[in-house]
Protein backbone atom coordinates (compact mmCIF):
# COMPACT_ATOMS: atom_id res chain seq x y z
CA UNK A 1 0.00 0.00 0.00
CA UNK A 2 1.24 3.17 -1.14
CA UNK A 3 2.36 5.69 2.00
CA UNK A 4 0.76 8.86 2.74
CA UNK A 5 3.04 11.51 2.92
CA UNK A 6 2.22 13.65 6.18
CA UNK A 7 1.81 17.28 6.28
CA UNK A 8 4.62 19.36 7.49
CA UNK A 9 3.56 22.67 8.55
CA UNK A 10 6.59 24.39 9.92
CA UNK A 11 4.83 26.98 12.47
CA UNK A 12 3.10 23.58 13.87
CA UNK A 13 5.96 21.98 14.42
CA UNK A 14 8.43 24.33 15.35
CA UNK A 15 8.04 23.72 19.01
CA UNK A 16 8.80 20.02 18.28
CA UNK A 17 11.19 20.50 16.53
CA UNK A 18 13.19 22.80 18.36
CA UNK A 19 13.29 19.95 21.15
CA UNK A 20 14.38 17.60 18.99
CA UNK A 21 16.73 19.26 17.82
CA UNK A 22 18.37 20.58 20.95
CA UNK A 23 18.83 17.33 21.91
CA UNK A 24 20.01 16.08 18.64
CA UNK A 25 22.98 18.91 19.56
CA UNK A 26 23.21 17.66 22.75
CA UNK A 27 24.03 13.60 21.22
CA UNK A 28 26.37 15.44 18.35
CA UNK A 29 28.79 16.71 21.13
CA UNK A 30 29.06 13.48 22.69
CA UNK A 31 29.92 12.02 19.68
CA UNK A 32 31.98 14.77 18.50
CA UNK A 33 33.80 14.41 22.36
CA UNK A 34 34.39 10.59 22.24
CA UNK A 35 33.96 9.16 18.68
CA UNK A 36 37.66 8.37 16.57
CA UNK A 37 38.01 10.92 13.80
CA UNK A 38 37.34 9.89 10.40
CA UNK A 39 37.31 11.90 6.89
CA UNK A 40 34.86 14.76 6.32
CA UNK A 41 33.29 14.67 10.43
CA UNK A 42 31.02 11.37 9.30
CA UNK A 43 32.17 10.51 12.93
CA UNK A 44 29.98 13.38 14.45
CA UNK A 45 26.86 12.11 12.37
CA UNK A 46 23.77 10.60 13.71
CA UNK A 47 21.75 8.04 12.27
CA UNK A 48 17.75 7.76 12.07
CA UNK A 49 16.16 4.57 13.61
CA UNK A 50 12.60 3.28 13.13
CA UNK A 51 11.48 5.22 16.40
CA UNK A 52 14.07 8.71 16.19
CA UNK A 53 17.80 8.73 16.38
CA UNK A 54 21.32 6.89 17.58
CA UNK A 55 24.55 7.88 17.88
CA UNK A 56 24.92 4.37 16.65
CA UNK A 57 27.72 3.07 19.58
CA UNK A 58 30.60 5.17 20.47
CA UNK A 59 34.05 3.39 21.81
CA UNK A 60 34.32 4.14 25.21
CA UNK A 61 37.71 2.74 26.87
CA UNK A 62 36.88 -1.39 26.36
CA UNK A 63 32.91 -0.72 26.41
CA UNK A 64 30.86 0.26 23.73
CA UNK A 65 27.95 3.47 24.16
CA UNK A 66 24.98 4.69 22.40
CA UNK A 67 22.39 7.23 22.77
CA UNK A 68 19.05 6.99 21.41
CA UNK A 69 16.19 9.04 21.01
CA UNK A 70 12.95 7.00 21.58
CA UNK A 71 9.63 9.55 20.41
CA UNK A 72 7.03 7.58 21.01
CA UNK A 73 8.26 6.58 24.44
CA UNK A 74 9.44 9.83 25.03
CA UNK A 75 12.48 9.48 26.55
CA UNK A 76 16.43 8.96 25.86
CA UNK A 77 18.01 6.25 26.38
CA UNK A 78 21.89 5.38 27.05
CA UNK A 79 22.84 1.86 27.18
CA UNK A 80 26.48 0.25 27.52
CA UNK A 81 27.80 -3.00 26.30
CA UNK A 82 28.48 -3.69 29.76
CA UNK A 83 24.65 -4.33 30.50
CA UNK A 84 24.47 -0.75 31.90
CA UNK A 85 21.57 1.47 31.02
CA UNK A 86 19.99 4.72 32.07
CA UNK A 87 16.36 6.28 30.84
CA UNK A 88 15.75 10.10 30.61
CA UNK A 89 12.28 11.14 30.40
CA UNK A 90 13.16 14.07 28.41
CA UNK A 91 9.39 15.54 27.47
CA UNK A 92 8.50 15.29 31.36
CA UNK A 93 11.46 17.68 32.51
CA UNK A 94 11.03 21.35 33.21
CA UNK A 95 13.37 23.07 30.94
CA UNK A 96 16.18 22.03 28.33
CA UNK A 97 18.85 22.86 30.79
CA UNK A 98 17.20 19.99 32.96
CA UNK A 99 17.33 17.37 29.47
CA UNK A 100 20.97 18.21 29.42
CA UNK A 101 21.64 17.69 33.14
CA UNK A 102 20.14 14.51 33.52
CA UNK A 103 21.68 13.16 30.32
CA UNK A 104 25.12 14.30 31.27
CA UNK A 105 24.23 12.93 34.88
CA UNK A 106 22.85 9.17 33.07
CA UNK A 107 26.59 8.87 31.68
CA UNK A 108 28.24 9.81 34.42
CA UNK A 109 26.82 6.92 35.93
CA UNK A 110 27.50 4.86 33.72
CA UNK A 111 31.19 5.88 34.33
CA UNK A 112 31.50 7.56 30.64
CA UNK A 113 33.16 11.07 31.81
CA UNK A 114 32.97 13.75 28.53
CA UNK A 115 33.14 17.53 28.80
CA UNK A 116 31.54 19.12 25.61
CA UNK A 117 31.02 23.16 24.71
CA UNK A 118 27.37 23.38 25.47
CA UNK A 119 26.95 25.85 23.26
CA UNK A 120 24.35 25.23 20.02
CA UNK A 121 25.81 24.95 16.72
CA UNK A 122 24.64 26.52 13.13
CA UNK A 123 21.22 27.73 14.41
CA UNK A 124 20.49 31.39 15.12
CA UNK A 125 19.61 31.24 18.92
CA UNK A 126 23.10 30.01 20.80
CA UNK A 127 21.23 30.12 23.84
CA UNK A 128 23.82 26.96 26.60
CA UNK A 129 22.12 24.01 26.52
CA UNK A 130 22.77 24.29 29.98
CA UNK A 131 21.20 27.24 30.92
CA UNK A 132 18.05 27.08 28.30
CA UNK A 133 15.11 27.15 30.59
CA UNK A 134 12.47 27.23 28.36
CA UNK A 135 10.39 23.76 28.55
CA UNK A 136 10.90 20.97 25.99
CA UNK A 137 7.54 21.50 23.76
CA UNK A 138 6.55 18.35 22.61
CA UNK A 139 3.85 16.82 20.61
CA UNK A 140 3.67 13.00 19.59
CA UNK A 141 1.67 13.62 16.34
CA UNK A 142 4.08 16.45 15.10
CA UNK A 143 7.46 14.08 15.95
CA UNK A 144 5.46 11.18 14.52
CA UNK A 145 4.86 13.69 10.99
CA UNK A 146 9.32 14.08 10.97
CA UNK A 147 9.65 10.35 11.41
CA UNK A 148 7.33 9.29 8.65
CA UNK A 149 8.87 11.78 6.39
CA UNK A 150 12.77 10.84 7.69
CA UNK A 151 11.81 7.26 7.22
CA UNK A 152 10.62 7.24 3.80
CA UNK A 153 13.22 9.60 2.59
CA UNK A 154 15.72 7.50 3.95
CA UNK A 155 14.26 4.30 2.44
CA UNK A 156 14.44 6.44 -0.70
CA UNK A 157 17.95 7.33 -0.85
CA UNK A 158 19.57 3.72 0.53
CA UNK A 159 17.92 2.45 -2.51
CA UNK A 160 18.88 5.05 -5.02
CA UNK A 161 22.73 4.64 -3.71
CA UNK A 162 22.62 1.15 -4.50
CA UNK A 163 24.65 1.65 -7.54
CA UNK A 164 26.92 3.99 -6.98
CA UNK A 165 30.09 2.55 -6.26
CA UNK A 166 32.06 4.28 -4.21
CA UNK A 167 31.91 5.75 -0.11
CA UNK A 168 28.63 6.98 0.74
CA UNK A 169 26.62 7.04 3.41
CA UNK A 170 23.01 8.96 4.62
CA UNK A 171 23.45 11.13 8.09
CA UNK A 172 21.29 13.08 10.41
CA UNK A 173 23.27 16.45 10.88
CA UNK A 174 22.68 17.48 14.05
CA UNK A 175 24.15 21.05 12.76
CA UNK A 176 20.79 21.90 10.71
CA UNK A 177 19.33 19.32 11.50
CA UNK A 178 18.81 17.54 7.78
CA UNK A 179 18.92 13.95 6.91
CA UNK A 180 21.82 14.20 4.22
CA UNK A 181 23.39 11.29 1.10
CA UNK A 182 26.64 11.97 0.35
CA UNK A 183 28.73 10.46 -2.44
CA UNK A 184 32.41 10.70 -2.54
CA UNK A 185 34.24 10.87 -5.95
CA UNK A 186 37.04 9.55 -4.02
CA UNK A 187 39.31 13.07 -4.83
CA UNK A 188 40.72 15.56 -2.25
CA UNK A 189 40.15 19.22 -3.03
CA UNK A 190 41.39 21.84 -0.88
CA UNK A 191 39.02 22.95 2.01
CA UNK A 192 37.33 26.12 1.85
CA UNK A 193 39.01 29.30 3.86
CA UNK A 194 35.52 31.02 4.84
CA UNK A 195 33.84 28.35 6.59
CA UNK A 196 33.27 27.56 10.63
CA UNK A 197 35.82 24.45 12.01
CA UNK A 198 32.98 21.28 10.77
CA UNK A 199 31.89 23.05 7.81
CA UNK A 200 35.43 23.50 6.82
CA UNK A 201 37.11 20.03 7.06
CA UNK A 202 33.57 18.57 5.98
CA UNK A 203 34.03 20.32 2.58
CA UNK A 204 37.84 19.05 2.08
CA UNK A 205 36.54 16.35 -0.80
CA UNK A 206 34.60 15.88 -3.96
CA UNK A 207 30.88 15.11 -3.30
CA UNK A 208 27.41 15.16 -4.07
CA UNK A 209 25.38 16.19 -0.73
CA UNK A 210 21.27 15.48 -0.77
CA UNK A 211 18.73 15.52 1.49
CA UNK A 212 16.09 16.55 3.53
CA UNK A 213 15.97 20.17 5.27
CA UNK A 214 12.39 19.94 7.84
CA UNK A 215 12.06 23.72 7.74
CA UNK A 216 13.07 27.04 9.44
CA UNK A 217 10.90 30.46 10.41
CA UNK A 218 11.80 31.36 6.73
CA UNK A 219 11.56 28.77 4.55
CA UNK A 220 8.96 25.55 4.66
CA UNK A 221 10.70 22.25 4.29
CA UNK A 222 12.21 21.10 1.63
CA UNK A 223 14.63 18.82 -0.52
CA UNK A 224 18.27 20.10 -1.61
CA UNK A 225 20.56 18.61 -3.64
CA UNK A 226 24.95 20.44 -4.73
CA UNK A 227 27.98 19.29 -5.50
CA UNK A 228 30.95 19.94 -4.19
CA UNK A 229 33.47 21.72 -5.71
CA UNK A 230 30.19 23.51 -7.45
CA UNK A 231 30.15 23.13 -11.15
CA UNK A 232 29.87 26.42 -13.36
CA UNK A 233 26.34 27.64 -14.95
CA UNK A 234 24.72 25.86 -11.91
CA UNK A 235 21.43 27.93 -12.26
CA UNK A 236 21.18 27.23 -15.62
CA UNK A 237 21.56 23.51 -15.61
CA UNK A 238 17.93 21.60 -15.30
CA UNK A 239 17.58 19.43 -12.92
CA UNK A 240 14.05 18.19 -12.76
CA UNK A 241 10.41 19.45 -12.82
CA UNK A 242 9.37 21.57 -9.97
CA UNK A 243 13.14 22.44 -9.04
CA UNK A 244 15.02 25.64 -8.68
CA UNK A 245 18.52 26.80 -8.18
CA UNK A 246 18.77 28.67 -4.91
CA UNK A 247 21.87 31.67 -5.22
CA UNK A 248 20.96 32.06 -1.23
CA UNK A 249 21.92 28.54 -0.16
CA UNK A 250 23.55 27.70 -3.63
CA UNK A 251 21.34 24.42 -3.69
CA UNK A 252 19.08 23.20 -6.16
CA UNK A 253 16.23 22.64 -4.03
CA UNK A 254 12.22 21.04 -4.43
CA UNK A 255 9.71 22.22 -2.14
CA UNK A 256 8.23 19.05 0.43
CA UNK A 257 4.98 20.02 -0.10
CA UNK A 258 5.71 19.34 -3.98
CA UNK A 259 7.07 15.86 -3.30
CA UNK A 260 4.06 15.14 -1.12
CA UNK A 261 1.39 15.98 -3.34
CA UNK A 262 3.51 14.62 -6.47
CA UNK A 263 1.31 11.29 -8.04
CA UNK A 264 4.52 9.45 -7.21
CA UNK A 265 6.44 10.64 -4.69
CA UNK A 266 9.10 8.39 -5.03
CA UNK A 267 10.02 8.88 -8.17
CA UNK A 268 10.13 12.14 -8.44
CA UNK A 269 12.53 12.08 -5.34
CA UNK A 270 14.33 9.50 -7.78
CA UNK A 271 14.29 12.28 -10.58
CA UNK A 272 15.59 15.10 -8.34
CA UNK A 273 18.83 12.58 -7.67
CA UNK A 274 19.34 11.57 -10.88
CA UNK A 275 19.04 14.92 -12.37
CA UNK A 276 21.71 15.93 -9.56
CA UNK A 277 24.01 13.22 -10.39
CA UNK A 278 23.91 13.65 -13.81
CA UNK A 279 25.40 17.09 -13.68
CA UNK A 280 28.09 15.43 -11.63
CA UNK A 281 29.27 13.78 -14.39
CA UNK A 282 28.25 16.51 -17.15
CA UNK A 283 29.55 19.87 -15.53
CA UNK A 284 31.20 18.19 -12.76
CA UNK A 285 33.77 15.79 -14.46
CA UNK A 286 33.13 12.55 -12.29
CA UNK A 287 34.27 9.43 -13.82
CA UNK A 288 30.65 8.13 -14.17
CA UNK A 289 31.03 4.74 -15.04
CA UNK A 290 33.73 3.84 -12.53
CA UNK A 291 31.09 4.92 -10.05
CA UNK A 292 28.60 2.35 -11.02
CA UNK A 293 28.23 -0.79 -9.35
CA UNK A 294 25.59 -3.93 -10.46
CA UNK A 295 24.47 -5.24 -7.50
CA UNK A 296 25.15 -9.52 -7.01
CA UNK A 297 22.40 -11.52 -7.44
CA UNK A 298 21.12 -12.26 -3.53
CA UNK A 299 18.96 -15.29 -4.21
CA UNK A 300 21.63 -18.39 -3.48
CA UNK A 301 22.69 -16.35 -0.35
CA UNK A 302 19.33 -16.04 1.17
Amino acid sequence: MEMAWPPMDFAAWAPTKRTLHLIAQMFGKVRLALAPHQPNFIFTALYMTPRGFTTSPIPVGLRLVELRLDVVERRIEVQASDGGGRHVPFADLPSIAAVYAALFEALRALGVDVEVRPVPQEVPDTTPLDRDERPPAFELEHARRWLTVMSATQGIFDRWRAHFFGRTGIQLWWGAFDLALLLFAGKHVPAPLDRGYLMKYDLDAEMMNAGFYPGDDANPPFYYGYIYPEPPECGQRRVADGVIWSEAFREWIIPYDAVRNAPQPEELLRAFLDGVYTICGDAANWDRPAHSYVPPPLRHAR
